[in-house]
């Protein structure tokens, strides 16, 4: 697919059919900015982690478009599909069907979950092994917890890990919170662990790659910006309401049931005409307790969210649960529309997009700073001015490519 005289190896242990993920569309900013710098890239699967509970998987077309090769033993392709010959997956796949049985009949269960956990050692090598069948200038773990594999590489390559999340942090925030979660707890020591090895780390929130890992030259760490999609034309006119655009994940429900429960009524109580609308998927999870908040319409999932965007259209992010970057607050300002937010929202931004967003600590100042916007169309229009172009300079990612091929020429002899 690619004439490039670079190879990059990506060791990957999840599914890759999925791309409105933030994990999904930050795998495809980097692997297009991989491409952009001229390498060939190669992505070799876990035989077993990578399959989770189901026997077989697919690669989005999308990102199997930016893919060279593909690497993934222990599988048959067929059908548009990969499918697993292990029987250990199938005997996974066969539990998960029990629990689907139990589920349906109003059971309580809970299907394991892969992400972050550690792999087994044959895993590990099986993967080594894989990537080492072919010469690398670059080889890097997707996530730390694949970390494990670079320990056992033999041919000479630069070895890297891309840091979505730091998986000790992401764990920490939901206990703090009280949410529940299915995924690996590891420590930070288990974590540091894990990427020993590395010799360069691909990070893709800027304010994590301050502590992780810990005293590591910041030379060769390089911040992954979110890139988020060309809109067309916007609307110029509109009526001011408030908008929330999400999919499913915990950062996302906790973030709308809070903004429902704890700041709408404050708004409503000040200016009962206001309007709230939700885009997403993140609507399917609202509280059965809120979800008839006045004012509120549930739009679902749209096809064009420029029919959502434009300077009338307040954005609002009120995470209390993140890590990594917070990639709504960069759709927003794509979408031309001024965007109020809590602080947590905008670190993974490192400061990035400081005086472009409005910040807002606590509810009462998040519903101060809506109604005041809702109320002031000359100041919306100030903050929506220029906001995607000025948005699209910052959020550039022609530094990690530099950073990549300079990563690539340190490679060992």
């Amino acid at each position: 697919m690619t004439d490039a005289t670079k190879t990059l190896t990506l060791l990957v242990q999840r599914q890759l059919d999925a791309i409105t993920t933030g994990n999904g569309a930050f795998l495809e900013t980097f692997l297009r900015t991989a491409k952009a710098a001229g390498f060939r890239v190669r992505v070799v699967f876990a035989p077993w982690h990578a399959f989770g509970n189901r026997p077989f998987a697919s690669v989005h077309p999308r990102l199997r478009a930016l893919i060279d090769e593909i690497v993934w033993d222990g599988t048959i392709e067929a059908g548009g599909r990969y499918w697993s010959v292990s029987p250990r997956i199938w005997v996974r796949f066969g539990i998960r069907l029990v629990h689907e049985i139990m589920r349906r009949a109003g059971l309580k269960v809970q299907w394991r979950n892969y992400f972050g956990r550690p792999m087994p050692t044959a895993e590990v090598r099986a993967m080594a092994r894989a990537a080492d069948r072919q010469p690398s200038d670059l080889t890097i773990a997707e996530y730390s917890s694949v970390g494990p594999v670079l320990d056992q590489l033999q041919h000479p390559t630069r070895k890297g890990v891309f840091v979505h999340d730091v998986l000790w942090m992401r764990a920490r925030r939901y206990r703090e919170k009280g949410l529940a979660f299915d995924f690996y707890e590891t420590s930070e020591a288990e974590e540091c662990d894990w990427v020993k090895s590395a010799d360069f780390f691909v990070h893709a929130s800027a304010n994590e790659m301050e502590f992780f890992p810990p005293q590591f030259s910041p030379h060769h760490m390089v911040w992954l910006r979110p890139v988020p999609p060309e809109f067309g034309d916007l609307p110029t006119e509109g009526k001011a309401e408030v908008v929330f655009l999400g999919t499913t994940h915990a950062g996302n429900v906790d973030a709308l049931n809070h903004f429902l429960k704890d700041i709408w009524p404050i708004i409503l109580k000040r200016q009962p005409d206001a309007v709230l609308k939700v885009a997403g998927s993140v609507g399917d999870a609202i509280e059965p307790s809120l979800k008839k908040s006045p004012n509120m319409t549930l739009l679902g999932r749209i096809e064009k969210l420029e029919d959502i965007g434009g300077s009338h259209a307040i954005g609002i992010a009120p995470t209390r649960l993140a890590t990594g970057v917070s990639i709504k607050v960069a759709e927003y300002l794509m979408l031309g529309m001024p965007v109020v937010a809590y602080p947590l929202a905008m670190e993974g931004f490192g400061g990035r997009l400081d005086g472009m967003v409005e910040i807002a600590d606590a509810p009462d100042a998040f519903a101060n700073t809506i109604i005041r916007l809702l109320n002031n169309k000359t100041e919306r229009e100030k903050l929506s001015d220029g906001a995607p172009a000025r948005t699209r300079e910052i959020l550039s990612n022609q530094e990690v490519a530099d950073f990549l091929t300079r990563e690539a020429s340190l490679k060992p002899a």
